[in-house]
């Protein structure tokens, strides 16, 4: 029986071509040996960088007041690091090491109804069996096993994780990521143990998890590219292992396994970073990507890979593995209607993401009608993360409305925040159109968050090449209310006004921002955060304006440097000459070079003066239509 490696020293060395993840094992692995722990593995959930030092181990500590730190603690990533840097030093002391801290937690930490919140968490527990097989593995390929008495506690060790996982599944497990995480360890502890009949069991609540929790549009319901990782890890990694040890798994199992793997890579930024959408961090995906694209023979998941590839990709296959030849495919941009999520590629260095859609699990955030843009190597407009599980004003910042690029009305969040995790009278969304090929992309939505007060909001965004974006919001309002336009920029992205323009740049990545004539503009600090327990200053920018009873709010996004103009000319109706009210409409003239593009918007029905309608050069029938140079007007929504 082999879990993961025919032969681990070898892509261990391929691995040691990496010095930096030889820097890291080490490091990690020499801070245990003095009681030291710290967290920053790649897709580490609640990563830590501040050491805790112990004289003698409290395996069920909370320091910083954050049980998190407890959670990733029993995760016991530190003995797989001691296990490959033995391999990599050849020195036995790691191999010592890693016995001192299993024989430590193994006679130290008993399993009671108060370990079981801390330590013997029952997601921990499940997380926790992987480190432990793939460590034992590469010990044994170092020729360092342990003795038989070891191994024999480390057996008993396994059966009591059995026991205690097959006893502690219930309904909440069978739609949380739990669930998936915690039955893959089930999943490799009995078939390490040799218990078929509990193995049976991981296999069929895994296929009726990852049924539930795989939406058809490839989104994990949570709402999390992180998380969304962390399923995809489980199920794959169990897919791998039953594949590697000629078990069958029902087709559904896999057929969702890789579905999740595609709806993530078509989720990913161009630089294969994920987006901060819900409770993630800023990380680069494409080595899952990568592993995907083997296990699943899929050579779309193997274009999304490319230059992915890392270190940690060797520790779960040969050196001699080779990728499926990537095929490039035929759709880039993607509207995700099960859960609300589109994603735009504009170019090959520029995309655009915009939520309408569920919140999910307690790892969702309140980001309704929110849109992130990326360009050339830059998340300029963004997210501002997670930062904390724990309730505090930085964890409400971050999660709540506005902690993302939406429109508060009234200073009213339009969802109402219980704690960390949980939400009532959330803003029930509406995606209502989505048009992602050709030139011009538009999406439109709303969301009920602000129904009880009398008002309603509808974002529309229609992008134009990968030049300029155009956002419209018409804001309908039974009382006057102040509305409040957010933007949060990446952090260390530099802001200037310029006249009725706004200029962002960072690290050669600029765009430029022109709001609607009359709304009053500032700029100011903001937090946001990249990785958990890492809190950055950022700059958010907030456009307001008063909102009686109805308004078309609208920016304009040019992308790049290079100059352009932009005037409003109004809608008219052609055949009476007719303006149709501001209040519902904006007709744009923008000039780019040798281009002059005419667009009109219209929210909302009028039919007074005729039904044909024109901006500029543009005469069409419909609500959002565009004419370039001397070409045909297109009509984008009717």
């Amino acid at each position: 029986m082999h879990f993961y490696l025919r032969h681990p020293l070898e892509s261990i060395r391929r691995c040691q071509e990496d010095p930096s993840w030889c820097a890291h094992v080490i490091e990690i692995a020499d801070l245990s040996r003095s009681n030291t722990f710290i967290f920053k593995e790649k897709y580490e959930m609640e990563r830590c960088t501040v050491p805790v030092v112990f004289e003698s181990i409290d395996w069920d500590h909370v320091p910083f007041g954050d049980p998190e730190w407890c959670f990733a603690f029993n995760r016991h990533t530190f003995l797989l690091n001691n296990a490959l840097a033995a391999a990599i030093t050849g020195d036995a002391a790691y191999r010592d090491n890693w016995i001192r801290l299993f024989e430590d937690f193994y006679t130290r930490s008993k399993l009671s109804g108060k370990t079981e919140k801390l330590s013997w968490r029952s997601l921990e527990c499940g997380i926790r069996i992987e480190n432990y097989i793939r460590s034992l593995e590469i010990l044994e390929a170092a020729g360092m096993e342990p003795d038989q008495a070891i191994l024999d506690d480390f057996s008993s060790f396994l059966k009591e994780h059995v026991s205690y996982l097959l006893r502690s599944h219930n309904d909440f497990h069978r739609i949380s990521n739990w669930g998936v995480l915690q039955d893959h360890g089930l999943f490799l502890a009995s078939l390490f143990t040799g218990d078929t009949e509990s193995m049976e069991t991981a296999i069929e609540r895994l296929d009726e998890e990852m049924r539930f929790q795989t939406l058809p549009d490839g989104m994990h319901w949570e709402q999390s590219s992180m998380y969304q990782a962390e399923v995809l890890h489980a199920a794959m990694d169990t897919v791998l292992v039953a594949g590697n040890n000629g078990i069958k798994l029902p087709e559904d199992l896999i057929r969702n396994t890789h579905l999740l793997a595609l709806g993530l890579a078509h989720s990913l930024r161009p630089d294969g970073k994920c987006y901060l959408f819900g409770d993630s961090d800023e990380i680069d995906m494409r080595d899952m990507i990568a592993s995907a694209a083997v296990v699943f023979s899929d050579p779309e998941l193997s274009y999304y890979a490319q230059g992915g590839i890392d270190a940690s990709f060797w520790l779960s296959h040969d050196v001699d593995t080779v990728l499926p030849e990537p095929k490039e495919p035929k759709q880039r941009s993607f509207y995700m209607k099960d859960s609300g999520n589109a994603f735009l590629s504009l170019s090959d260095d520029t995309s655009l993401r915009f939520h309408a859609g569920l919140i999910g699990s307690g790892h969702g955030h309140f980001d309704q009608l929110h849109f992130d843009l990326y360009h050339r190597g830059v998340a300029i407009l963004t997210d501002t993360g997670r930062y904390t599980y724990v309730d505090t004003p930085e964890r409400r910042a971050l999660k709540g409305a506005y902690g993302h690029n939406t429109i508060i009305l009234g200073g009213k969040e339009p969802s109402v925040m219980e704690d960390s995790w949980g939400v009532s009278d959330f803003a029930e969304p509406l995606f209502s159109d989505a048009v992602i090929d050709g030139d011009y992309r538009y999406l439109r939505a709303s969301h009920f968050g602000y129904a009880e007060d009398g008002a309603f909001i509808t974002r529309s965004i229609l992008t134009i090449r990968d030049r300029f974006i155009i956002i419209a919001d018409d804001i309908r309002a039974a009382e006057p209310t102040d509305a409040e336009l957010l933007f949060h920029f990446d952090e260390g992205t530099s802001i200037r006004k310029d006249g009725s323009l706004v200029r962002a740049e960072k690290d050669g990545s600029t765009i430029w921002m022109q709001l609607s004539e009359g709304m009053t503009t500032g700029i100011e600090g903001s937090g946001m955060s990249k990785r958990y327990n890492e809190m950055l200053s950022a700059p958010l920018l907030t456009a307001k304006a008063r909102i009686t009873r109805r308004s078309c709010l609208v920016t304009l996004i040019a992308i790049g440097d290079a100059p352009f103009s932009c005037s409003h000319c109004g809608v008219r109706k052609v055949q009476s000459g007719l303006d149709v009210p501001s209040s519902i409409s904006e007709g744009i003239i923008i000039d780019d070079g040798p281009d002059r593009y005419s667009i009109g918007i219209v929210t909302n029905e009028y039919p007074a003066g005729g039904f044909l309608l024109g901006a500029g050069n543009a005469e069409a029938y419909g609500r959002v239509f565009i004419r370039k140079n001397d070409e045909n007007t297109k009509v984008i929504r009717y």
